[in-house]
């Protein structure tokens, strides 16, 4: 039998020292954002009911959801989302809340993956949802907290495609399609996929007719920038689709007088999960990582499997996939931070603790040295990259060795102080 005391799950990782760092750092600027724009945090529960996940507009297929079984019987999952718990949350504990109801939150979710080629089934995904209002405020808000969000953290180079499931729910809504080839149409829109698209239409061409057949050919095409409205108008008459286009049209001129337009790109071929969302959808992409790094839009349908219909709007950052942008970026936290460790006497102990906390109080990082001897403190800082040793001579006396070129100064308390300060 197989000792697996020494390994981790497939898809599971660990996040150590630097990295730690980073992702912390990047979850901390995320809360800041959100609590100063008012919105209101939130945790959920890591194990879920599994019916939590259950319904005709959920997302996850419960093949990617770990299950197990309460002391009862009962089948619980480790979150896959963070949505449809906020959902529950809104939906049962906040029903009686002034809405509408701005709610953030961060948190690990769990999905399993086939075939896991890099993938972790572990990530941590931090977002916001606004509950509660119908209008195009509210979408526009989420986007351009998006925006914000992703300028907060350093990502540089990216781009928010949106796009409009009811656009496509219009453009098939007098069709007689059956669920199955819906999806199967969708599928093909969603991955570009031309050669099948155009087969399936052809195959189909009778049932479909001739009304929006046109539109649905060119509907992988429709992507790039806000003229793409003007070209989908004169694919279709259908009422539907043409108000998915006006809700499209004033939430982008919303976002170009925030003057936030030049992050923005429209996919009308987005039609991933239409059963989930409900209106505006947006995916955030960065040249630097070959996933999606945001995800969002409306979904009406949620708050209501738990009792309560609302109006819904909001996104998920990908925190992991960020931190791939930004380690590619060449961002790095901890870059221009000095680093001190400070070399003392047993019986200086106490003023070694006092200057310490003088030093972290200025934000820099201060480790005190656990060894004896001099030298073993100077190799460790060495091999440990620190910038500065500070050696206890005695009482605000104090020997300052640049560990790098390993040259000497001495300085008293306040000519210390004051080389932080500067």
């Amino acid at each position: 039998m197989n000792n697996w005391k020494r390994n981790i799950p497939e898809g599971s990782r660990d996040i150590l020292f630097e990295d730690c760092n980073n992702k912390i750092k990047i979850i901390n600027l995320l809360r800041k954002l959100y609590i100063n724009s008012g919105f209101l945090e939130v945790i959920s529960p890591t194990l879920e009911f599994y019916d939590v996940f259950q319904g005709d507009n959920i997302s996850i297929e419960q093949e990617k959801m770990y299950k197990l079984f309460d002391n009862v019987g009962r089948i619980l999952v480790l979150r896959p989302d963070m949505t449809m718990p906020i959902a529950r949350i809104v939906a049962t504990k906040l029903k009686d809340s002034l809405y509408p109801l701005r709610i953030c939150y961060s948190g690990n979710i769990f999905r399993m993956n086939e075939n896991w080629e890099g993938k972790v089934s572990e990530t941590t995904q931090s977002g916001i949802e606004i509950i509660g209002s119908e209008g195009q405020k509210a979408d526009a808000e989420v986007i351009i907290t998006a925006i914000k969000a992703l300028l907060t953290i350093g990502v540089k180079k990216f781009e928010l495609e949106i796009g409009q499931a009811e656009f496509f729910k219009g453009l098939i809504e007098d069709m007689e399609l059956d669920y199955d080839e819906i999806e199967r149409l969708r599928g093909f829109v969603e991955n570009k996929n031309f050669g099948s698209l155009r087969e399936f239409i052809e195959e189909k061409e009778e049932v479909l007719g001739r009304k929006n057949v046109e539109a649905l050919k060119k509907l992988p095409e429709l992507f790039g920038g806000i003229e793409i409205l003007a070209k989908a108008r004169m694919l279709t008459q259908n009422k539907r689709a043409q108000a998915a286009l006006d809700t499209i049209e004033k939430i982008y001129e919303r976002l170009e007088n925030v003057g936030l337009g030049n992050y923005i790109s429209i996919d009308l071929g987005m039609v991933q999960h239409i059963d989930y969302y409900t209106g505006i959808t947006f995916r955030g992409y960065s040249s630097e990582v070959g996933t999606t790094i945001i995800s969002g839009g409306k979904y009406d349908n949620l708050t209501v499997k738990f009792g309560k219909a609302m109006p819904a709007v909001g996104f998920a950052i990908d925190v992991d996939n960020i931190l791939s942008v930004l380690e590619k970026q060449g961002n790095n936290n901890e870059k221009g931070r000095t680093k001190f460790l400070i070399h003392y006497e047993n019986s200086l102990i106490g003023e070694a603790w006092r200057l310490a906390a003088q030093i972290r109080e200025r934000d820099f990082v201060c480790e005190l040295s656990l060894f004896e001897e001099k030298e073993k403190t100077l190799s460790y800082g060495e091999q440990k990259k620190i910038d500065k040793m500070l050696c206890i001579v005695e009482h605000d006396k104090y020997e300052i060795t640049d560990i790098k070129s390993k040259k000497g100064w001495n300085v008293d308390t306040q000519e210390l102080i004051d080389s932080l300060e500067e």
